[in-house]
């Protein structure tokens, strides 16, 4: 990674060690920001474990794609894929109501003055994510699974107070960029892990969605947008 690279992920993780409800290091936040999302996740669920720790073998329910049928399609998912699905409908929905919720700041004039450009931008992004929301609930429901409508519960409430603490367009940026930079993560790192043809067709394609937020955010917030030339998997918190 470039130092520039390392540079942002430090800024990152300093903002995740106060969203998170369990202490991130520099190392576990540079595996990853899915892998930030994922660890969320995991104490939203009760766990006491590190899950940045992955002595033991993965999930095979997450990691093993389902049994093909006959004429080549796919089985259904299994229950990691299910699992990712649901994952991915609460960031989705957290985005949404992180984006609607600096909408409405603005329109209160809590941020200050917000350039007709960056409003534009957050009602698009806005809109993004819901329409993410609204594909990942139809393949739940198609499954027989209830849809999801609230955001991890982990985050949804810090991600609210920092919400509720920035005055103006930079500190909304930054946080929304957070959220993109890991929302991408995530989907990146479980691209690999999906066996369900739908579940990897969203999450390929929403994925580069998540990206190019993140490069117009950082734009917002004057720094170099564009990625780097190849999305580096080496220290990927999920084993391939």
């Amino acid at each position: 990674m470039t130092r520039l690279f390392e540079d942002q992920m430090e800024e990152n993780a300093a903002l995740l060690q106060r969203l998170a409800p369990s202490p991130l290091t520099r190392r576990k936040v540079l595996l990853g920001g899915g892998a930030a999302a994922l660890a969320i996740a995991a104490v939203a669920c009760g766990t006491d474990e590190d899950p940045f720790v992955l002595e033991d073998p993965p999930n095979p329910d997450l990691t093993t794609p389902p049994p093909k049928q006959e004429g080549g399609g796919q089985g259904a998912p299994g229950g990691g894929d299910v699992a990712t699905a649901k994952l991915a409908a609460g960031l989705e929905v957290l985005a949404v109501n992180t984006y609607q919720g600096a909408l409405d700041a603005a329109g209160r004039g809590a941020l200050g003055e917000v350039p007709p450009a960056v409003a534009t931008f957050a009602t698009t992004a806005r809109d993004h994510h819901q329409a993410h929301l609204r594909a990942w609930n139809d393949l739940l429901t198609s499954l027989g699974e209830q849809p999801v409508s609230e955001p991890l519960p982990a985050l949804a409430g810090p991600v609210g107070d920092q919400l509720g603490q920035v005055s103006d367009v930079v500190g909304v940026a930054r946080l929304a960029l957070t959220l993109e930079d890991t929302a991408a993560s995530t989907y990146f790192e479980a691209i690999p892990t999906i066996g369900n043809a739908e579940a990897l067709e969203l999450a390929a394609t929403i994925q580069p969605i998540d990206m190019q937020h993140a490069a117009v955010l950082r734009y917002v917030l004057g720094e170099y947008p564009v990625p780097e030339s190849f999305a580096d998997a080496e220290e990927s918190a999920i084993p391939a």
